[in-house]
Parts: C-alpha cells; structure tokens; sequence
C-alpha cells in the first residue's frame, strides 16, 4: 500500500472526505476503531489492525487529529511511523477540515509488504517478488557497508597506528637481585605513526642508564673491574 492507498483506507474508516467539515473531528476519529499509535522501537507487523494505521492519543484520551503510517526504519526517536495531517483550518476562524497532509518522514511501508519483517501471504505472487526485492537490496546495502568499513580498516593499517595514552610502570624492587616494571597501561590506537620526544641536554645518556640499573641489579661490580 502506498501513502494514497492509506488515504483512501482512512477516509472510507471515518465515512468522510477531504473538504468536509471536521469540526467534531475529535467524536469521527474516537468512533473511527484507529488504534493509538505504537511506543517507541515497536516494528510494525501484519498483525497490526488497519495495516498499521494509527492515530495520536493522549494519556489522557484526548484525540490530537494526527495520523501515523508504518514504516520499516525509524524516525530520530525511535517510532517506526510516518505522520500525516487530517485536518486543516476552514474558511472561517475556528473551522477545520479534513484533508491528507504529509508531514514528513522515513518511506512508508505496509507491514509484509515491500521492504517489511514479515513475509506476505505465499498466494500473492507479486507482493512476495516485491517483498523478495527489497530482502535483496537490504542485504546489498549491508554488503556494501561491510566492503566500505574494510576498506577504512586497510587505510588506517596503511597509514600505521601508534598507541597514545598515559603509561605508570613504577619500577618495583623484588629483592635483592631482581626489579620488575609493575604498573597499568592506559593506550587508545590511533591512525598515524609514533613521533619520540626530542632528546633534551638534562636526560641522561642510554649507556648511563643501563649502568645505573645494572649496579642497582648486583651486576655493575663485574662491568666495573
């Protein structure tokens, strides 16, 4: 079904047609048996009264005079409906009437039908192709986006990683003959590569160190002599 089928599918529900008055809009949509519309990441089935066609019911009962219209992707909120208006202001202030206003939103589909979860019935050979249809192009579009996110995974490998983030590896003397780095690394991969830090005049040389830590160790008596 199409936005237009639906339109045809409200208007013949509240016995009405676009350009009436829809003053006692509230009473034709109570009466109507349109149900609530759905909360939130609720997907739309072919179980759903009237393909899924919907209106907006306050917590309180009030009836807002908005219709919604299923569809397989949800909007910013999570609601898997598309929102037309029935109403429009009349010829005089405080008149409305009734039309079919779209406001906007994800593409509308009738559940089993098209791109919907639910397959339709076996029997209807042009629904099922359309439905198998768009099985296919959701399945190419996850495809594609699969091949897209390897080939950044390659252009970051490529381009080289380095890790970046705080290091404390405190040294820690075991006994007397053994020190141990113990500590926690912290590091987050990053694209590009590792630049050391320039070397400053204070920071003592390579082979100082390693002579420093061997005496340390027990082991700068024999490298001494």
């Amino acid at each position: 079904m199409t936005s237009a089928d639906y339109q045809s599918l409200f208007f013949s529900t509240i016995q009405r047609a676009p350009g009436q008055p829809a003053d006692d809009y509230e009473a034709v949509l109570g009466a109507s048996g349109i149900p609530a519309g759905y909360g939130p990441h609720v997907m739309p089935n072919a179980s759903m009264p009237l393909s899924a066609m919907t209106q907006q019911i306050g917590s309180d009962g009030r009836i807002a005079g908005r219709i919604f219209l299923p569809t397989a992707e949800p909007d910013p909120n999570g609601y898997y409906t598309h929102p037309f208006s029935p109403l429009r202001d009349g010829p005089t202030p405080g008149t409305l009437l009734w039309e079919w206003r779209d406001l906007g939103g994800p593409p509308v589909v009738t559940p089993g039908e098209g791109s919907g979860t639910v397959p339709p019935d076996s029997g209807d050979v042009d629904a099922l192709k359309a439905w198998m249809t768009a099985i296919d192009a959701r399945v190419a579009a996850l495809e594609e986006a699969s091949a897209a996110m390897g080939e950044e995974m390659d252009e970051l490998i490529t381009g080289g990683l380095h890790a970046h983030g705080p290091i404390n590896l405190p040294i820690v003397l075991e006994s007397l003959t053994s020190l141990r780095c113990k500590g926690d690394i912290d590091v987050a991969v990053k694209p590009g590569q590792a630049t050391p830090p320039a070397a400053t005049a204070d920071d003592p040389p390579d082979a100082a160190t390693i002579a420093i830590l061997r005496r340390l160790i027990g082991d700068g008596d024999e490298a001494e002599s």
